[in-house]
């Protein structure tokens, strides 16, 4: 069945005998517009799409040559009441007959998937009079077709405003809000279809995401529960375990990467996601032969290679931690975090000067992390730099105060996590933001 609403029978044909000034015969003008309105109907009924954008073509074309002259026609000064009385509503009539044509046109448009025509011949139906039975919904149907996510939320809000059971309006509504990660808005729209939204495993994703991106854990992890038990793709699946992380749900996110990986050994980041995972969960030790089985598969992966070296400091196998951050650096030197642990580990060793430059480069990358600021005056008041010191102190003070009134966090035992480049549900067609741990 077509998303496009159907219109019903035109309710038009016995109005227009009013458009004549006399009761009895209807003018030449009205006529020609009812034949036409026969035609479009003989054209929706014979269910050919190019029949019924033909017809409608004509329709609107005429109908708008009339609305100009009766509009010219009531610019005229000294008008009797009982002739502008009937000029306005020949005026109203040709709306709904200009409004009603171009909803049809649309409407064959887009069974022909020519989306971008059909939009643009929904907006005109809305101009002529929105009140159209279909039009808002066709409107924001198409928009949303065409991901052009702002219009389709525009009509689609006023689809559920009239009718708050259209609920695959609704749904459309709800994803568009998602993929403009207006998550708070997409959440409260899930939740009152919920049967709906759990029905389709992209819309239950996008659901669940919203979720836990505005803070609402539990619910989302019971979504995210239901999602893992689902027969998934491994790149669906992927994206499912990832929301685990969102939420920092690690003893469910850990088993899930786990079991990914087992099944699809040669999958791309599954072992990865499973040794991330894992050190998030503050066990390292198990991260380890995730990681090392990650860089067999892609030995260049810096991510693998910057949380392989995490866990094992985290697991004193500093010898190994270290050269694996020099090779990070050397890759990407811009990785604040590879440059912060670095710089971290020579201060311990008591290698100051060494530790300077990697803390000096991780706190121009990451200025608003105290934790860097507070090694970095550390190392300056060893190195005997006591100004820079004290500015670096005054930095960490004042970063540390801010993120009491906001709840940010300071130092993690976790490394930072890395971009992801996975895909979202092919429903949206837009990059969801990294799940942050």
């Amino acid at each position: 069945m077509s998303v496009f609403k159907d219109l019903g029978t035109w309710g038009v044909a016995g109005i227009l005998l009013c458009f004549t000034l006399s009761a009895q015969t209807p003018d030449a003008a009205t006529q020609q517009l009812q034949q036409l309105i026969d035609s479009e109907q003989s054209a929706r009924q014979s269910g050919d799409p190019g029949q019924v954008i033909a017809a409608a073509e004509k329709l609107t074309e005429a109908a708008g040559q009339q609305m100009t002259a009766t509009t010219e026609a009531l610019k005229q000064p000294h008008l009797a009441p009982a002739q502008s009385q009937q000029l306005n509503h020949r005026e109203q009539q040709l709306r709904e007959v200009l409004s009603n044509g171009f909803n049809d046109w649309g409407t064959a448009e887009a069974r022909q998937k020519e989306y971008q025509q059909a939009l643009t011949h929904f907006q005109q139906a809305e101009k002529w009079d929105a009140a159209t039975p279909g039009v808002m919904r066709n409107l924001g149907t198409a928009a949303f077709l065409l991901q052009d996510y702002p219009e389709s939320v525009r009509a689609l809000t006023a689809v559920v405003t009239h009718d708050a059971n259209d609920q695959r309006s609704r749904l459309m509504l709800a994803m568009s809000f998602f993929s403009m990660e207006k998550f708070a808005d997409a959440a409260k729209n899930f939740s009152i279809i919920p049967d709906t939204a759990m029905h389709d495993t992209r819309s239950a994703y996008a659901w669940s995401f919203s979720l836990a991106r505005t803070g609402q854990d539990m619910q989302a992890n019971s979504i995210i529960d239901n999602l893992a038990a689902r027969d998934l793709t491994p790149d669906v699946r992927m994206l499912v375990c990832q929301l685990y992380n969102t939420t920092e749900n690690y003893e469910h996110a850990v088993p899930c990467f786990k079991k990914l990986a087992e099944e699809n050994p040669t999958m791309p980041r599954a072992n990865f996601e499973a040794g991330a995972a894992l050190v998030h969960f503050d066990r390292p030790a198990d991260a380890i032969p995730e990681l090392r089985a990650e860089l067999k598969l892609n030995p260049q992966d810096v991510d693998a290679q910057y949380y392989l070296a995490f866990a094992l400091l985290e697991t004193s196998q500093k010898d190994e931690a270290l050269s694996l951050l020099r090779t990070v650096i050397a890759e990407k030197p811009d990785h604040a975090q590879a440059q912060y642990q670095m710089g971290k580990v020579l201060l311990e060793d008591g290698k100051v000067d060494e530790a300077i430059p990697h803390l000096e480069t991780a706190a121009k990358l990451d200025p608003s992390s105290d934790y860097i600021h507070y090694q970095l005056q550390a190392a300056y008041r060893r190195a005997g730099r006591t100004a820079d010191a004290n500015r670096e102190l005054e930095i960490y003070k004042q970063i540390k105060a801010s993120h009491r009134n906001t709840g940010a966090p300071h130092e993690s035992t976790r490394p930072a996590a890395p971009p992801s480049d996975q895909p979202v549900p092919p429903a949206t067609q837009e990059p969801a933001p990294r799940p942050q741990p």
